[in-house]
């Protein structure tokens, strides 16, 4: 239960941190990158743009809600979120990195290397065979 409650806590603070890299790229996408930020967008209205965005086989009061919801102004924050969360990802790996080489994993410690036995890492509701 420890480890279900420490992988939504990552997972959380990885997903509230995407949020504020995505202000922070626009900020200093306007400041420092206006020709890049300009480049997103250029790609999200031509994404929008596309006939099979524009005139998807719906019925055309469907066809009305996609327009409303599906426009370029969501697929730019959609652009902006996965470019933020990618840099949310690497951040945190260069941070897992660091750890690893300030807490190497010592052989002799209580808590040994895992083996890689899908067996021996069953949740408590199966059983081990």
């Amino acid at each position: 239960m420890l480890r279900l409650l420490g992988g939504f806590s990552i997972v959380s603070t990885k997903i509230v941190a995407t949020f504020f890299m995505v202000i922070i790229l626009m900020l200093l996408g306007i400041v420092f990158f206006p020709r890049q930020l300009n480049q997103v967008n250029d790609a999200a209205n031509w994404i929008a743009n596309l006939d099979i965005i524009r005139n998807p086989d719906l019925p055309q009061t469907a066809v009305a809600v996609f327009r409303n919801f599906v426009n370029e102004t969501t697929i730019f924050g959609i652009l902006m979120t996965l470019i933020a969360r990618a840099v949310v990802e690497f951040i945190a790996w260069i941070f897992a990195m660091m750890w690893r080489l300030a807490n190497p994993v010592k052989d002799d410690d209580e808590f040994k290397r895992r083996s890689f036995d899908p067996a021996e890492d069953v949740p408590p509701t199966y059983s081990k065979n």
